[in-house]
Order: structure tokens, then sequence, then C-alpha cells
């Protein structure tokens, strides 16, 4: 119970801040150019508090999917009905705002989310922020897979001539593919590109390997050494990385517990990898268990999982990766071979809160390179040109200030509160998309046999 509530607790405080974050570039800029700011809310809907300081009716309210700042010279008419609001507007009373000011304060919040997401960068950076490239573990003989040329250690670097730097890029480009193979996938073996042609693939979505055949490569770390155990009289210790095996190269952690099996008491050399860069061979006599029935050295899978947003590399690289991630899928929604399959993946508050739930209980790295994502997500959606978002009003300010021309409030109104409309139904589509699809998952996972992941080879 009190795991959950520290979890419930983090979550609002991780995605309110990413919001505050927004909120609080318009709301310092809008301050500084001299707009009227009549309230600062974190959340959407009716407040449940509320304080007014210096003319400003500061709100947190009920909702947590967003927030907003109070501006009547930006928005003359727009926002009443997504405050849960009425009452009488005073922007007619109000001097007019250059509209390159206004530009000003619309960039101001996704600006800031920018820079809270290199700052977040900086500590993933600096934490522990595993890999996971798309390295394929196992290749079943006979398989098409094994047919059409892919074998164990194999990296894929693309498909369809687009980059792929994890399983989740691999399987995105799966996804988007829109049919039962692709015509082309790049693997990188032994420093040598090989072209995989007319492959079929499975959906991700099903939770079955993406070709037939193959399985993901988990990395061989040592994650704990059981006293007096073959492992610990040879030398291994924790976080080494099995290498070779009787000078069998390894991929891939089940690949290593199937070796292991064949060599039952007998000396058989070894190679790790410790503190990165030293290789140290070492001999190792495996030990057959009588209970278990298998040879075992005695140790445990160790490391960290990665997810998608997990990216490893300086705070740039970070911004880069996301942001690519970001244009792909914007990309795959207005292409046509593809929208159908985008829109498939996209996910509403729920999918957001689901997956911070997640990446809190991998670790407070994870949780934090998932809301340095999160922050580059908003500042890009929110710059789209359409109504009621950032990019809207910088787009009707930018008409005015080229043309010298007004919009007149009244449409601006309008605009802003049909987009606001179609904005929020999406959002309540989406949430209960994202609840069917959390309840299939549960069943799944209950229907699905376990497998044990930190088995002891």
């Amino acid at each position: 119970m009190l795991e959950v509530i520290y979890l419930i607790l983090m979550i609002l405080f991780l995605f309110g801040i990413t919001i505050f974050v927004h909120e609080w570039g318009h709301f310092i800029v809008a301050r500084k150019c001299g707009l009227k700011v009549e309230a600062f809310a974190i959340g959407m809907g009716p407040s449940i508090w509320q304080k007014e300081i210096d003319d400003v009716t500061y709100k947190i309210c009920i909702f947590p999917i967003g927030g907003y700042v109070s501006l009547p010279q930006l928005d003359p008419e727009g926002m009443n009905k997504i405050q849960g609001e009425n009452g009488d507007n005073e922007s007619t009373r109000l001097p007019e705002i250059d509209p390159w000011k206004k530009i000003a304060v619309a960039l101001a919040g996704p600006l800031c989310n920018i820079i809270f997401a290199l700052l977040i960068g900086i500590i993933v950076w600096l934490g522990d922020h595993p890999d996971n490239p798309a390295i394929i573990g196992k290749v079943d003989a006979g398989s098409k897979a094994f047919d059409a040329g892919i074998r164990a250690g194999d990296k894929i670097i693309s498909i369809n001539n687009n980059t792929v730097n994890s399983w989740y890029d691999a399987q995105v480009e799966a996804l988007l593919s829109g049919s039962n193979s692709v015509p082309q996938i790049t693997i990188l073996r032994d420093q040598d590109k090989v072209i995989i042609k007319n492959i079929e693939i499975n959906n991700p979505e099903k939770g079955i390997p993406l070709i037939d055949g193959i399985s993901e490569a988990i990395p061989c770390i040592v994650g704990s050494v059981n006293k007096g155990s073959p492992a610990e009289i040879a030398g291994i210790q924790k976080d080494d990385i099995i290498k070779s095996f009787n000078k069998i190269i390894i991929h891939d952690w089940n690949h290593f517990t199937e070796i292991v099996q064949k060599y039952p008491n007998q000396s058989v050399p070894l190679t790790i990898q410790r503190n990165e860069d030293i290789l140290i061979k070492l001999e190792i006599v495996p030990q057959f268990d009588k209970s278990l029935e298998r040879a075992i050295i005695g140790i445990r899978l160790g490391g960290s999982t990665a997810m998608p947003w997990t990216l490893h590399g300086d705070p740039i690289k970070q911004i880069k990766n996301d942001s690519s991630a970001i244009f792909r899928l914007l990309k795959a929604l207005i292409t046509p071979t593809e929208a159908e399959h985008a829109a498939k993946g996209l996910g509403g508050p729920v999918a957001i809160f689901t997956m911070i739930w997640m990446a809190l209980k991998m670790g407070i790295i994870n949780a934090l390179a998932l809301i340095r994502f999160i922050n580059i997500n908003l500042a890009i959606l929110n710059l789209l040109p359409i109504p009621v978002l950032d990019g809207g009003h910088i787009m009707f300010s930018l008409y005015e200030g080229i043309t010298k021309r007004k919009i007149p409030p009244k449409l601006i109104s309008r605009l802003v509160n049909i987009f606001a409309v179609l904005l929020i139904s999406a959002m309540i589509w989406l949430s209960i998309r994202d609840v069917e699809r959390v309840v299939k998952l549960d069943s799944s996972k209950e229907n699905k046999p376990k497998t044990e992941f930190n088995q002891k080879p």
C-alpha cells in the first residue's frame, strides 16, 4: 500500500512539474511583456484549491491532465469553457499588445520544457543508462529468419532505410510498415552490413517475436554470484559481462544458459568483460545440480532494463533522439500508408500515467528519462499550428504582425473553442482505449507462461 501511495504521489509530482514548467514559461514572459495575467492553473476544470495573490488567481484543478495561464489579451474570449468558468471578459478594456510579444509569450512555454529536458538529460547522462540495441540473441535453425540469412549476434540498424537504435525502434518500424513483410532490413555483422530482403514480420502489439524464429538478445550481465559456487571459485564478480564460453561468443543470456548444460563437471575457458574495457580470461567448472537436473555455475542475471525513452549519450543527443522519435510519428500520421497504424499507437493521459508508473518501478533514472521525453513531446506538440495550442497563437500573431491586420476576437474564440472540444474529446477517447489496452495486457499476462529471467545458468 505504501509503495502504491508513493508511486501515485510521484506520478502526480513528475507530471505536475512538467506542466508547471510549461505554464511558468508563459507566466513569467507574459508578466515581463506587460500582459494581464488572470490565472495560473495546474490541472483543468473546476479548482480544488485556489488563492489570489497580486490580482492573479493561482489554482490546482480537479483533472491532472494539463494546465493554463489565463491571458485575456492573448486569447480574448476562448478559454472560459476549458477553465470551467463563465463571466464577463475584460479584454476590450485592456491595452493592445504587440504581436511579437504575444509570440514571445507563446514560445516561452515550449522553450522552458526544452530547457527542463536538457537539465534532466544531464542527470540521465550521469546516471545508469543501459543500452537496448536491436541485437538478435537466438535464431532457430530451419526458421525463415535463418534461411533468410539472419544469425545470432546480428544487430538491426535500419528497417526500410529508417534508422533503428533499439528493439523499440524496430517494433515501431514494423508496426508502421502496414504489411506482413518489410522490403528491407539492414543488419550489422562484424562491422559489415548485410541486407535482408522481403522477410515476414509479426505485429509487436501481440506480444510475439518481431520475426518468427528469432529472439531479442538479453545482455549476459552478472547480477549476483552465489557463495562457494563455481563462479565465485573462478573469480567472476557482480556486473561482469560474459563474452565467451569455451571459445563460443556469447550474445544472449538464454544462449549462455543452453551452452553451460553441455559441459557439466568439465573445466571450460571463460572470457568476461569487467569495468567496460578490461577482458579477463578464466577457467570454470560447471557443476551438475541433481535437484535442478542441470549444470549450473552459480550466477543470476543482472543489469538494468532499458526502456525506449532511456536514451544514452549527452543531453543534446538525448533531445535529438526524443525529437526524432516524435517527428517520426508525426510523419507517419500524415503518410497514407502509415497513418492508420500510427494512430493505433497513440496514447492519452492514462497511457502517460501508466508509463510513468512502469518507469518508476524500474528506477528513478528511467522515470526521469521518460519525463525528459514527455517534456520534449509537450514542447513539439504545443508548437503545432493548431488553435488552442501555442502554435495556433503564434500563427495568429504572425498573421497580425506581417499583415498589420487584427483577426476578429470572436473568430479566434470560435476556433479555439472548436479545437478545444476536439482536443478534449480526443483525450477522452484515447483514455478509454488506454484502459482497454491495460485490461487486455493484464489478461494476457495472467494467461502467459512465466519465464524466469533470473535463473542460474
